[in-house]
């Protein structure tokens, strides 16, 4: 389903047209919304899988880049041949609120590998993935609570319920996401909260759902501490940080929702990722664009990225993911350009190179964006 025919075109159309040769029976059904004739997600999604002719169907955002096909068919395989799984999403999360499945997430690499199915409690609606006849006999919520938010987390609940098993595997993509729609989100939470019961707590990508808003004094407590644990565990990343390059800015931030911003602040035409992860399941992707900037992304090791900075363009800003104590060390200290060092327990370490903390100083405000006394 699509609403907008531009990132339709640049993200996923592009990439499983240039892939087309590698899986022949691999095929591309996009739901045109753009004049609101369905009025809910499932609608949309359920009306795909009527006019598919796979065994397997896989509901994508439009603004995502699949970096493999036969990847993605292995995963409808395993599907296909496993009569326990009920749903199989790119991306889930456990009971212990860890993010199960690895994929990019706007310039990062987020969650844990999931080379083969692992058991989830829900999935994110970025890519779903089941067999036609399943859709078809228990088609996607079509309950306008649940118009935009939370339908994939509602189909993982079901499937459990009936226990069946609802589960994350590796599916390589990159999700060029501009925005994070949370409308109405809370509704949506509020309605899977009260169809399950028995299941809540539900840990979401978007949150964990109680059963209701009310928040206890040893809730808070927990809050509290969870949130000092984490200023902790990054302060320490920051020690280590601030022995390579002592000279470097340093700040904890969740870059992936400031990225925008600082290409505004920076005064910069375009953005460049180079993902230092050896791990990273998503290669490379070209010529995307974020708000009518450029925007390329790519894998790449130390002597690449070096190379890279070097030749970096004035109006461009550099951004280094999946920074480590060796690769740090190699690539600084950026032959004098303006940067910070950054950090944060969901994103790990990574740089920005073309603009300075000073400059960016907006995006990072409070005491929480800097190390604990004494780290740093």
């Amino acid at each position: 389903m699509y609403n907008d025919a531009d990132v339709l075109s640049s993200c996923l159309r592009r990439s499983v047209d240039a892939q087309s040769a590698t899986a022949p029976e691999s095929e591309l059904l996009a739901v045109d919304n753009r004049e609101n004739r369905f009025s809910t997600a499932g609608a949309a999604l359920n009306h795909g899988a009527r006019e598919s002719r796979n065994d397997v169907v896989v509901f994508v955002h439009q603004d995502v880049v699949l970096h493999s096909l036969p990847a993605l068919e292995e995963a409808a395989a395993e599907l296909l041949h496993a009569s326990d799984i009920g749903i199989m999403g790119a991306a889930g999360i456990d009971r212990d609120d860890r993010i199960i499945g690895r994929l990019r997430d706007r310039i990062v690499m987020i969650g844990e590998p999931a080379p083969t199915p692992r058991d989830v409690e829900t999935l994110d609606e970025v890519l779903l993935m089941m067999t036609r006849q399943q859709v078809l006999d228990e088609p996607i919520s079509e309950d306008p609570l649940l118009a935009w938010h939370a339908y994939g987390v509602e189909y993982a609940l079901r499937v459990r319920r009936a226990g069946r098993r609802a589960v994350a595997r590796d599916v390589p993509l990159t999700h060029n996401s501009l925005s994070t729609n949370l409308a109405k989100l809370d509704l949506a939470h509020r309605h899977v909260a009260d169809e399950y019961p028995e299941l809540v707590p539900i840990h979401t990508t978007c949150g964990t759902v109680r059963r209701d808003d009310a928040t206890t004094p040893v809730q808070q407590g927990l809050r509290r501490f969870r949130s000092a644990r984490i200023w902790w565990g990054e302060s320490t990343v920051a020690r280590d940080v601030h022995r390579i390059s002592p000279e470097s800015e340093k700040v904890f931030a969740d870059i992936r929702m400031l990225i925008d911003e600082a290409l505004e602040i920076g005064g910069k035409r375009a953005l460049r990722v180079l993902d230092l992860d050896p791990a990273a399941t998503a290669d490379h992707a070209d010529d995307l664009v974020r708000f009518d900037r450029p925007f390329a992304v790519a894998t790449a090791d130390v002597d690449t990225a070096r190379d890279t900075i070097a030749a970096r363009d004035a109006d461009e800003l550099i951004f280094v993911a999946g920074l480590t104590d060796e690769t740090q060390t190699a690539l600084t200290p950026f032959d004098g350009q303006p940067h910070v060092l950054g950090n944060s327990h969901s994103t790990g370490r990574w740089a920005l190179i073309g603009a300075s903390a000073d400059e960016l100083k907006a995006l990072w405000p409070s005491r929480r964006n800097r190390p604990l006394p004494g780290f740093a």
